[in-house]
Protein backbone atom coordinates (compact mmCIF):
# COMPACT_ATOMS: atom_id res chain seq x y z
CA UNK A 1 0.00 0.00 0.00
CA UNK A 2 2.85 2.31 0.90
CA UNK A 3 4.60 1.50 -2.39
CA UNK A 4 1.49 2.37 -4.38
CA UNK A 5 1.16 5.64 -2.49
CA UNK A 6 4.77 6.56 -3.18
CA UNK A 7 4.45 5.55 -6.80
CA UNK A 8 1.42 7.76 -7.24
CA UNK A 9 2.98 10.70 -5.45
CA UNK A 10 6.17 10.43 -7.54
CA UNK A 11 4.21 11.61 -10.57
CA UNK A 12 2.10 14.24 -8.87
CA UNK A 13 4.47 17.17 -9.28
CA UNK A 14 5.32 16.32 -12.88
CA UNK A 15 1.68 15.78 -13.85
CA UNK A 16 0.60 18.98 -12.15
CA UNK A 17 3.34 20.93 -13.92
CA UNK A 18 2.43 19.39 -17.29
CA UNK A 19 -1.26 20.21 -16.84
CA UNK A 20 -0.45 23.75 -15.74
CA UNK A 21 1.89 24.41 -18.66
CA UNK A 22 -0.28 22.85 -21.35
CA UNK A 23 -3.57 24.20 -20.02
CA UNK A 24 -2.17 27.66 -19.35
CA UNK A 25 -0.45 27.89 -22.72
CA UNK A 26 -3.58 26.83 -24.61
CA UNK A 27 -5.75 29.32 -22.72
CA UNK A 28 -3.25 32.16 -23.18
CA UNK A 29 -2.78 31.44 -26.89
CA UNK A 30 -6.49 31.19 -27.65
CA UNK A 31 -7.33 34.19 -25.50
CA UNK A 32 -4.70 36.43 -27.09
CA UNK A 33 -5.73 35.43 -30.63
CA UNK A 34 -9.41 36.09 -29.90
CA UNK A 35 -8.67 39.48 -28.36
CA UNK A 36 -6.37 40.33 -31.26
CA UNK A 37 -9.08 39.54 -33.78
CA UNK A 38 -11.64 41.55 -31.83
CA UNK A 39 -9.52 44.71 -31.95
CA UNK A 40 -8.15 44.13 -35.45
CA UNK A 41 -4.60 43.40 -34.28
CA UNK A 42 -4.05 39.90 -35.62
CA UNK A 43 -0.31 40.07 -36.25
CA UNK A 44 0.28 41.85 -32.94
CA UNK A 45 -1.52 39.05 -31.10
CA UNK A 46 0.69 36.47 -32.81
CA UNK A 47 3.80 38.34 -31.68
CA UNK A 48 2.47 38.50 -28.11
CA UNK A 49 2.16 34.72 -28.22
CA UNK A 50 5.71 34.64 -29.64
CA UNK A 51 6.91 36.62 -26.61
CA UNK A 52 4.94 34.38 -24.24
CA UNK A 53 6.67 31.23 -25.45
CA UNK A 54 10.04 32.97 -25.32
CA UNK A 55 9.47 33.73 -21.64
CA UNK A 56 8.16 30.20 -21.06
CA UNK A 57 11.30 28.68 -22.58
CA UNK A 58 13.55 30.85 -20.41
CA UNK A 59 11.54 30.05 -17.27
CA UNK A 60 11.70 26.34 -18.11
CA UNK A 61 15.48 26.58 -18.27
CA UNK A 62 15.66 28.45 -14.97
CA UNK A 63 13.35 25.91 -13.36
CA UNK A 64 15.48 23.06 -14.73
CA UNK A 65 18.58 24.51 -13.08
CA UNK A 66 16.68 25.07 -9.84
CA UNK A 67 15.54 21.45 -9.68
CA UNK A 68 19.06 20.21 -10.44
CA UNK A 69 20.62 22.33 -7.71
CA UNK A 70 18.06 22.16 -4.92
CA UNK A 71 16.61 18.77 -5.80
CA UNK A 72 19.96 17.08 -5.31
CA UNK A 73 20.30 18.29 -1.70
CA UNK A 74 17.75 15.73 -0.48
CA UNK A 75 18.63 12.87 -2.81
CA UNK A 76 20.12 10.81 -0.02
CA UNK A 77 16.92 11.00 2.03
CA UNK A 78 14.47 9.40 -0.36
CA UNK A 79 14.89 7.71 -3.73
CA UNK A 80 11.29 8.56 -4.60
CA UNK A 81 12.14 12.27 -4.61
CA UNK A 82 14.80 11.61 -7.21
CA UNK A 83 12.28 9.91 -9.49
CA UNK A 84 9.87 12.80 -9.01
CA UNK A 85 12.60 15.33 -9.80
CA UNK A 86 13.57 13.43 -12.96
CA UNK A 87 9.96 13.50 -14.16
CA UNK A 88 9.77 17.24 -13.50
CA UNK A 89 12.98 17.76 -15.48
CA UNK A 90 11.50 15.79 -18.39
CA UNK A 91 8.41 18.01 -18.37
CA UNK A 92 10.56 21.16 -18.28
CA UNK A 93 12.79 19.88 -21.09
CA UNK A 94 9.79 19.02 -23.27
CA UNK A 95 8.25 22.42 -22.48
CA UNK A 96 11.43 24.14 -23.68
CA UNK A 97 11.48 22.12 -26.92
CA UNK A 98 7.81 22.79 -27.65
CA UNK A 99 8.28 26.49 -26.84
CA UNK A 100 11.28 26.72 -29.18
CA UNK A 101 9.29 25.32 -32.10
CA UNK A 102 6.29 27.55 -31.34
CA UNK A 103 8.65 30.54 -31.18
CA UNK A 104 9.87 29.67 -34.68
CA UNK A 105 6.34 29.22 -36.02
CA UNK A 106 4.98 32.47 -34.60
CA UNK A 107 8.20 34.27 -35.49
CA UNK A 108 7.92 33.14 -39.10
CA UNK A 109 4.44 34.66 -39.29
CA UNK A 110 5.87 37.89 -37.93
CA UNK A 111 8.80 37.83 -40.37
CA UNK A 112 6.42 37.65 -43.33
CA UNK A 113 4.62 40.76 -42.12
CA UNK A 114 7.90 42.46 -41.22
CA UNK A 115 9.44 41.99 -44.67
CA UNK A 116 6.51 43.21 -46.75
CA UNK A 117 7.89 45.44 -49.57
CA UNK A 118 5.66 48.38 -48.69
CA UNK A 119 6.60 51.87 -47.43
CA UNK A 120 4.67 51.38 -44.19
CA UNK A 121 6.06 47.93 -43.33
CA UNK A 122 8.10 47.51 -40.15
CA UNK A 123 11.28 46.83 -42.12
CA UNK A 124 10.85 49.97 -44.25
CA UNK A 125 10.33 52.14 -41.17
CA UNK A 126 13.34 50.68 -39.39
CA UNK A 127 15.64 51.07 -42.40
CA UNK A 128 14.59 54.69 -42.65
CA UNK A 129 15.05 55.54 -38.98
CA UNK A 130 17.68 53.19 -37.54
CA UNK A 131 19.17 50.75 -40.12
CA UNK A 132 21.37 49.10 -37.48
CA UNK A 133 18.23 47.68 -35.89
CA UNK A 134 17.62 45.63 -39.02
CA UNK A 135 21.15 44.61 -39.93
CA UNK A 136 22.67 43.16 -37.90
CA UNK A 137 20.19 43.15 -34.99
CA UNK A 138 17.00 41.74 -36.52
CA UNK A 139 18.84 39.47 -38.94
CA UNK A 140 20.93 38.07 -36.09
CA UNK A 141 17.72 37.18 -34.27
CA UNK A 142 16.16 35.77 -37.43
CA UNK A 143 18.97 33.34 -38.27
CA UNK A 144 20.55 32.55 -34.90
CA UNK A 145 17.08 31.93 -33.55
CA UNK A 146 17.03 28.67 -35.49
CA UNK A 147 19.69 27.32 -33.13
CA UNK A 148 17.15 27.34 -30.31
CA UNK A 149 15.27 24.29 -31.53
CA UNK A 150 18.47 22.26 -31.81
CA UNK A 151 19.75 23.47 -28.44
CA UNK A 152 16.56 22.61 -26.56
CA UNK A 153 16.37 19.32 -28.44
CA UNK A 154 19.86 18.45 -27.23
CA UNK A 155 18.93 19.30 -23.64
CA UNK A 156 15.81 17.12 -23.87
CA UNK A 157 17.81 14.21 -25.29
CA UNK A 158 20.42 14.47 -22.53
CA UNK A 159 17.66 14.63 -19.92
CA UNK A 160 16.14 11.37 -21.14
CA UNK A 161 19.59 9.81 -21.59
CA UNK A 162 21.21 10.63 -18.25
CA UNK A 163 18.11 10.54 -16.00
CA UNK A 164 19.29 9.91 -12.40
CA UNK A 165 22.92 10.55 -13.34
CA UNK A 166 22.06 14.24 -13.44
CA UNK A 167 21.80 13.98 -9.63
CA UNK A 168 24.34 11.27 -8.82
CA UNK A 169 27.15 12.33 -11.17
CA UNK A 170 28.55 15.78 -10.40
CA UNK A 171 30.15 16.04 -13.83
CA UNK A 172 26.87 15.39 -15.63
CA UNK A 173 24.96 17.76 -13.36
CA UNK A 174 27.47 20.58 -13.85
CA UNK A 175 27.48 20.00 -17.61
CA UNK A 176 23.68 20.29 -17.74
CA UNK A 177 23.70 23.44 -15.61
CA UNK A 178 26.33 25.07 -17.84
CA UNK A 179 24.54 24.00 -21.03
CA UNK A 180 21.20 25.39 -19.86
CA UNK A 181 22.74 28.56 -18.41
CA UNK A 182 24.32 29.28 -21.79
CA UNK A 183 20.96 28.58 -23.43
CA UNK A 184 19.27 31.14 -21.18
CA UNK A 185 21.88 33.80 -21.98
CA UNK A 186 21.51 32.92 -25.65
CA UNK A 187 17.73 33.34 -25.45
CA UNK A 188 18.07 36.69 -23.68
CA UNK A 189 20.55 37.91 -26.29
CA UNK A 190 18.34 36.82 -29.19
CA UNK A 191 15.36 38.46 -27.51
CA UNK A 192 17.26 41.75 -27.20
CA UNK A 193 18.08 41.62 -30.91
CA UNK A 194 14.34 41.48 -31.61
CA UNK A 195 13.05 43.87 -28.95
CA UNK A 196 14.81 46.96 -30.32
CA UNK A 197 13.51 46.68 -33.92
CA UNK A 198 10.05 45.74 -32.68
CA UNK A 199 9.82 48.76 -30.39
CA UNK A 200 11.02 51.12 -33.13
CA UNK A 201 8.40 49.80 -35.53
CA UNK A 202 5.63 49.94 -32.94
CA UNK A 203 6.43 53.53 -31.96
CA UNK A 204 6.52 54.66 -35.57
CA UNK A 205 3.38 52.68 -36.38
Amino acid sequence: MQIESNKGSSLTAAKALAILVVGGSVLVSIGVVILGQMVGKGIESVMIIHDYYTVLAIMSGAGFIGVLIFGSTSMGQQVQRRLDSINVLKVLAFTAVASAFLIEITGTIGYIEYRLPTPDSAKSKILEIFPFAHAPMFEVMEYLGLVGTMWTGLVAYLTWHFKERMFTDAGVKNMMIILISLAIFYALYISLMGIVPTKIASVQG
